[in-house]
């Protein structure tokens, strides 16, 4: 199965956390497309605020 770029791309950055290995990277990307836009648009101002906010 091929994945598209932009998914690969999410599971790249998950895999990037300490202790995350690919496959639950991928588990939480898929789960990313479950999300409503809300839900989405939610997380990412979330991970915004945090950087923004948190030094």
């Amino acid at each position: 199965m091929q994945i598209p770029v932009a998914l690969e791309r999410l599971v790249f950055e998950f895999s990037r956390f300490p202790g995350v290995g690919r496959k639950t990277a991928q588990r939480l990307a898929f789960n990313i497309l479950r999300y409503t836009t809300e839900e989405t648009q939610n997380l990412t101002d979330a991970l915004t605020q945090v950087k923004e906010q948190i030094r």
